[in-house]
């Protein structure tokens, strides 16, 4: 049995978790280690080679999107697309205000992929079968909406400024915008750090926001990405391997306002317990304002 801490209630709270899910999946919980603390709760289990992922579990209908990501996830391995892989057990658990799912460990090696290895994958993903079941709609706002109302740390008028320019960006994504691309399966949060080198091959990861919409929303955050220091050689790699170029559509800015404020959701969620978040928010944000486009960190 693993050693459970007291000093931090949260660690404690993940570390009951894990136990009870490995108990029902049938799995090792010895030697657990946190790899990860971001949007999720990410625990390797050496023994095992497994990774647990731990969502919380009073976010509104994560549940069910975490059965959408093992669903979808299962039934891409059958089309022997390079996703990463669920183990077949029966998840998520539900334990200690946590959902908890298992996939197998995929451990990247290496620098990472270049953006142009990430539009061949987007490429093959679009044109897959459609998938035999049903999908959630994409939803742009739901996820920033609520770190915008849970943060601790905004003022007033940056809370209001943010909850504006959703409204605003809502209501040119829903009412103006045609889309020049076919609607369907999409990732959701297809950035390149989702795109792992693993055995000698690239496996796309985190599947928790796939859904059906406007393919160009996977395509959007690499060019996004001039943020995070992608070249235009990059980011122009990446389009011709995809065979389309969003930043050529009228929608393209729309879609790049919509991928800043959605960048913001795990600095507005951490920004209170981290000092790197804290700083980081307060960078964007006072961006964003100020309409620049200055550099902004990876976090």
């Amino acid at each position: 049995m693993m050693s459970i801490t007291t000093e931090n209630p949260v660690e404690a709270r993940a570390r009951a978790a894990i136990e009870y899910a490995c108990d029902q999946a049938g799995l090792d919980p010895a030697g657990a280690r946190l790899i990860r603390d971001y949007a999720n709760l990410v625990y390797e289990l050496p023994a095992e080679r497994v990774v647990l992922r731990l969502a919380d579990a009073s976010t509104p209908g994560k549940f069910e999107r975490l059965r959408t990501s093992v669903r979808v996830t299962r039934w891409l391995a059958e089309q022997d697309f390079p996703a990463v892989r669920p183990l077949d057990v029966r998840q998520p658990v539900a334990a200690e205000g946590f959902f908890v799912t298992f996939w197998h460990h995929e451990r990247h090696v290496g620098p990472p992929p270049d953006p142009v290895a990430l539009g061949a994958v987007l490429r093959r993903l679009h044109a897959l079968p459609p998938v035999p079941f049903d999908l959630p709609t994409y939803d742009p706002f739901g996820s920033v909406r609520r770190a915008i109302d849970a943060c601790r740390v905004l003022s007033d008028a940056d809370r209001d400024w943010l909850l504006e320019r959703c409204a605003a960006l809502s209501e040119a994504y829903y009412e103006r915008l045609e889309f020049a691309l076919p609607y369907g399966l999409i990732h959701g949060d297809a950035h390149r750090g989702n795109l792992l080198r693993s055995r000698g091959r690239l496996v796309l990861c985190d599947w928790d926001s796939v859904s059906a919409g406007p393919r160009e929303i996977d395509l959007v955050p690499t060019l996004q990405g001039v943020r995070f220091g992608l070249t235009e050689r990059q980011r122009n790699g990446f389009s011709e391997a995809y065979g389309y170029d969003i930043t050529t559509w009228p929608g393209y800015p729309v879609l790049r306002d919509m991928r800043e404020l959605q960048t913001l959701t795990a600095v507005l969620r951490n920004a209170h317990r981290d000092p790197r978040a804290h700083d980081e928010l307060r960078l964007r944000l006072e961006s964003l304002r100020a309409g620049d486009d200055r550099p902004w960190n990876p976090f």
